[in-house]
């Protein structure tokens, strides 16, 4: 083979190499981003509302969404009701006579009666319907199953609004909620008020009452209790 074939096939395997050259890596493809829950979105943005009609515009666009029940019972806390009748004042009892005062025997005269200490000051807690369909008997056994916490002397009052579920078709109590009150939960006080009234209704003596109220229906299978604690002077 003479030098000049030689030099003319080395070119030629030079020009090849070139022509294939290095394959390209490749491109990584890009993944979708997850779609947000549209649902959810509408009701973060409506939750904590106190317009009833902004709750109405989640109902007309999910009528059975997840908190359909809870809207409507925002609605109905929300909404104005006509003022009632007031019953009669009930007729005050008579007082008990006083009994007459007994000296004591001659032998114990003289010596120094023993009086008890004044009981220290309690709170005053109560329970109050504000969707319409608590009685005050259901109220009452709901009271007994709520432990509040003690509050100091002077610390004033404390509200909160509570929803609870329950099942419409045996009336056992689904869950609770809280709706609203009239301080902050990063007051540490008032966030263990919360939820002592949170779990009243979830007490095991309370999980077998049946909540059904006459007039319910499955559209309105939830009641709405405002907690009430005030401090002692």
């Amino acid at each position: 083979m003479t030098f000049q074939l030689r030099h003319i096939l080395a070119v030629a395997g030079l020009l090849a190499l070139a022509a294939c050259g290095t394959p390209p890596a490749p491109v990584p493809v890009a993944t979708a981003p997850v779609p947000a829950d549209p649902e959810l979105v509408f009701w973060e943005s409506v939750r904590d509302s106190k317009e009833p009609a902004e709750y109405f515009a989640y109902l007309h666009a999910y009528p059975a969404g997840r908190f359909s029940a809870l809207a409507r019972i925002r609605i109905e806390a929300l909404t104005p009701k006509p003022p009632g009748k007031e019953p009669p004042p009930a007729p005050k009892p008579k007082p008990a006579p006083a009994k007459p005062q007994v000296p004591p025997p001659s032998h114990q005269q003289g010596e120094p009666t023993i009086s008890e200490a004044p009981a220290p000051p309690v709170n005053w807690a109560k329970i109050d319907d504000v969707s319409g369909r608590a009685n005050p008997l259901l109220r009452s056994q709901i009271m007994d199953c709520w432990d509040p916490p003690p509050l100091p002397g002077g610390a004033g009052n404390y509200r909160a609004e509570v929803g609870v579920y329950y099942d419409p078709a045996t009336g056992l109590v689904r869950g609770a909620a809280f709706l609203g009150g009239n301080r902050e939960m990063t007051d540490s006080t008032f966030a263990r008020f919360v939820n002592s009234a949170l779990a009243a209704p979830m007490a095991p003596a309370c999980r077998t009452l049946d909540l059904r109220q006459p007039g319910a229906t499955t559209e309105t299978a939830g009641l709405v209790l405002l907690f009430a604690l005030d401090s002692p002077p």
